[in-house]
């Protein structure tokens, strides 16, 4: 939490991954600096020093923080804030507050080589998760570093960029493990006995692919049930600092109209009824239209919705997969049968369907199978 001042006196707050505290005012050109210390009372004393020393001209004698590996950090998500979505910035930003900064945040922008940030990497590998880091997350933090030096090497703070001489973390290619048909049968039989608006959002995740954000952004205006139909063009996240969020897509998924096989819509058609008696018995309910709901017509909390998911697996008899396996699992099965992939791409709400036949089009058994059939077919 910041402790804010008076205008012109500068903030200070507390860095909990690194047990320090950080101050930032701005001098006489405008320009911000950064200070650190151990202790909220001697981040004060720094505080009011440097502020006395800039009223009195005499600023350009104090040394600052000004050239660290710090300031450049933050100074990178500064220039990406209007320019990135929400929750990727949130994610630079987690690379830069718990990975980068307690590592590296202290040194010189000047002083860094490539010798050191491969200690650092090393560092954050080991430090963070059972097992070390994933290297997907170390790969990412790369990639957050990379953007920052960049950035300072275009704006001639750095003449050489010391990550040209660091390998870069490989990325693994994790690829969730679809449900078979059987499964889905299995969790459809428990589904069925849950409450009609759990029922429902279970069958949407699985017979129409979208993303839990979406599905939890829906509202009834989207739905035309004599058409049988779904607009998708909005979808609901958490965002840090502003709670829960309802956005437009974003192109890589773009908006979009699905049709609803019969029984789910005879559900959606009986889930609104429902939903309408307890509306008027309630009283007060939510300011929006969603259809998936808190029990006072709030916005549906995605960590809720997952911990259902997790529930109703353990109940089926399933080994726990991530609610977003559903959607590997709907697109895997239509293509198993044979489904025009442009087919699938729009129900993914994908730009092209080279990006669904690479994430999702899975090879396994059935797949082999169906294709010695068809080679059978032609040797007869």
């Amino acid at each position: 939490m910041s402790t804010r001042r008076s205008n012109g006196e500068g903030t200070y707050w507390k860095v909990e991954k690194e047990d320090r505290y950080r101050a930032q005012y701005y001098d006489r050109n405008g320009k911000r600096r950064t200070l650190s210390a151990k202790t909220a009372k001697e981040i004060q004393k720094k505080l009011r020093e440097a502020l006395s020393k800039r009223d009195n001209h005499t600023l350009e004698n104090q040394p600052s923080l000004s050239g660290t590996v710090t300031e450049t950090l933050y100074g990178f998500l500064e220039s990406k804030k209007d320019k990135l979505a929400v929750r990727t910035l949130e994610r630079y930003t987690l690379d830069v507050e718990r990975y980068l900064i307690p590592e590296i945040g202290h040194i010189k922008l000047v002083s860094l080589t490539p010798e050191i940030i491969e200690v650092a990497y090393s560092n954050i590998k080991n430090k963070h998760g059972d097992g070390g880091l994933s290297d997907n997350s170390m790969a990412h933090v790369h990639s957050t570093l990379r953007g920052a030096l960049k950035r300072a090497v275009r704006l001639k703070k750095l003449s050489v960029n010391p990550l040209d001489a660091v390998d870069a973390p490989k990325r693994k290619r994790v690829e969730a493990e679809p449900l078979t048909e059987d499964e889905v049968a299995q969790i459809i039989e428990v589904a069925k006995k849950k409450p009609t608006m759990w029922y429902l959002m279970w069958r949407i995740h699985l017979f129409t692919g979208f993303r839990q954000g979406e599905i939890l952004g829906l509202m009834w205006e989207d739905i035309d049930l004599d058409k049988g139909t779904i607009f998708l063009h909005q979808q609901l996240q958490r965002q840090r600092g502003k709670g829960l969020v309802l956005k437009d897509l974003k192109s890589e998924a773009k908006s979009r109209t699905i049709y609803l096989d019969a029984p789910t819509l005879a559900i959606l058609r009986i889930w609104k009824q429902e939903q309408s008696a307890y509306r008027l018995s309630l009283g007060n309910w939510g300011e929006w239209n969603f259809i998936f709901t808190n029990t006072k017509g709030k916005p549906m909390e995605p960590r809720k919705a997952a911990d259902k998911w997790a529930r109703l697996l353990v109940e089926s008899g399933i080994p726990h997969v991530k609610l977003h396996a559903a959607r590997h699992t709907f697109a895997t099965l239509m293509l198993e049968k044979d489904v025009q992939t442009k087919v699938v791409t729009h129900y993914l709400g994908h730009t092209n369907a080279s990006t669904t036949q690479n994430i999702y089009q899975h090879m396994n058994v059935q797949m082999l199978k169906n294709t010695a059939d068809l080679i059978g077919e032609i040797a007869v």
